[in-house]
């Protein structure tokens, strides 16, 4: 009786390495075949509604952002279809890059929702003020700190720090990188 049992172990582990094999590859597929990161369960809605579902994975670094819904941050395109983002550092790296991250242009991107940090209300990015080079940390380390208020940026200097404040109209590839010290990739359409 013991014998048959060690034939079962191998058996089992032989069918979950082909099931495990089996979805990388259907998921490989997916991703060659254009169809670019999975849109959220629920739409951020005309409200600027940022809840994140459990299944919901921010289409630049794979986190999950209900994991830390404080943090997250949202973009909606014309046609209704929502990516949410862990933190609003990877919103920003969508919206200068959103070829490579969604597979789709700047002009397809409708709405962009943050989450004042103060009040946790969300609101729209392209009114916000950002803050970089604070102490405030997120789910990928030194966090890019949103205000809807522009007399909070001060408030937030003196009691967090903070090296740059700029807006979503300032922002470019050269701010980018002196804020983050890192380059963004180039667009699929310029591969």
């Amino acid at each position: 009786m013991g014998s048959i049992q060690n034939r079962r172990i191998p058996s089992i582990a032989l069918w979950l390495t082909v099931a495990v094999f089996g979805l990388l590859l259907l998921n490989a597929e997916g991703l060659m075949a254009g169809g670019g990161p999975a849109p959220a369960q629920a739409p951020m809605g005309e409200m600027l509604r940022i809840a994140p579902g459990d299944g919901d994975r921010c289409p630049v670094c794979a986190m999950f952002p209900a994991r830390r819904p404080e943090a997250a941050a949202a973009l909606t395109l014309e046609d209704g279809t929502t990516f949410y983002f862990c933190s609003n550092g990877c919103l920003l790296r969508a919206w200068l890059r959103p070829m490579a991250y969604l597979g789709r242009p700047q002009t397809a991107i409708d709405r962009l929702g943050v989450l004042d940090f103060f009040s946790g209300e969300a609101v729209d990015a392209r009114g916000a003020f950002f803050v970089a080079g604070s102490e405030v940390t997120g789910p990928m380390g030194p966090a890019i700190v949103a205000l809807g208020r522009e007399d909070h940026v001060a408030v937030l200097r003196k009691r967090h720090g903070g090296e740059t404040v700029f807006t979503l109209e300032a922002l470019d590839d050269d701010l980018w990188h002196a804020i983050s010290r890192h380059r963004l990739p180039a667009d699929a359409a310029a591969q």
